[in-house]
This record gives C-alpha cells, structure tokens and sequence, in this order.
C-alpha cells in the first residue's frame, strides 16, 4: 500500500473538501483567517502610525531649515554691506556698531520681518567689532511651533 496516495487516506483526498475531515481538524481551522485579517491590519497601522511620525518630523526639520537659511543670507547681506562701504574700523563701527545708526537699523527690520519669534526685548541679534575688525554677527529665533530659541554664529574679518 502506498502511503502518499490520496487514496491511502480517503478523507485527504480532496484538501479542500472539509466535509469529510475529521471533527477535530474542522474546529481547529475555525477563526484562523479571521486571526490573519487582524494581524495584517496591526502590522499596517503601526507601519502607517511611524510612517506619519516620520512625515511630521520631516515637516518641522523643513521649516528649521528654512528659518536657518534665512538667518544665513540675513548675516551675509550685513558682512557685504560692511564690505562695499569704508572698511576702516571706524567706518564699520559708525554705520553698523551701535543699533542706533541707520545702516544697522534698516538691517534689523529685515531680520525682524524675516525670522520668527524676535521682538524689542527677546531673541535681539548681536554684531560685535573688535579692533582688528573681526566681526560676530549672532541672529536668533524661534520658530512658533518650537519651545525654544535657535541661533546662527557667523564669523568675518574684513580687510582692505
């Protein structure tokens, strides 16, 4: 006798016939697609849950990165204006070294319109000239969605 034929085991012989299975067999296969619907839709929703997690980070690292960058042009657009004018110290110090003069005064509106979170009493930038005029520019800001504030250092040393 044969013992891998469908007909050596007559309630085998059609795999997909349950009728004539054994009970035990019967009740054993009950739920079991039921259990694989659930765990497939478990599976999904937390691959769905970090997948927006991820888009939601990308999303607040996109507007930093924007914030940076603006910061960035902002310093540049000051070393530049202190290039093209009088590079002596004294002329660097009189149009941008006190927040009085118009030079410094007409950058720092456009600091306040173009980053977020600086008012006249928080988060004010800083531009320090030493006497071999190097200068510091450090802007802040805070993003309305951050809880705290971010900088940007930037370093230059104008020459003749």
């Amino acid at each position: 006798m044969n013992y891998f034929s469908p007909a050596a085991i007559p309630w085998i012989s059609d795999p997909f016939d349950c009728n004539r299975c054994p009970r035990y067999q019967r009740y054993r296969q009950r739920g079991s697609t039921l259990l694989e619907g659930l765990l497939a839709v478990v599976i999904f929703s937390v691959g769905l849950l970090a997948i927006l997690s991820l888009l939601t980070a990308s999303i607040a690292q996109t507007s930093n990165v924007q914030f940076r960058s603006e910061a960035s042009l902002l310093a540049s657009d000051l070393i530049s204006q202190m290039w093209t004018g009088d590079r002596s110290f004294s002329g660097i110090y009189s149009r941008f070294g006190s927040i009085t003069t118009e030079d410094y005064r007409r950058w720092l509106s456009q600091v306040m319109q173009r980053l977020p979170g600086i008012s006249a009493t928080a988060n004010q930038p800083s531009v320090t000239i030493d006497s071999n005029r190097n200068v510091t520019v450090i802007l802040y800001w805070r993003a309305p969605t951050d809880n705290e504030s971010h900088q940007l250092k930037f370093q230059a040393r104008i020459t003749d």
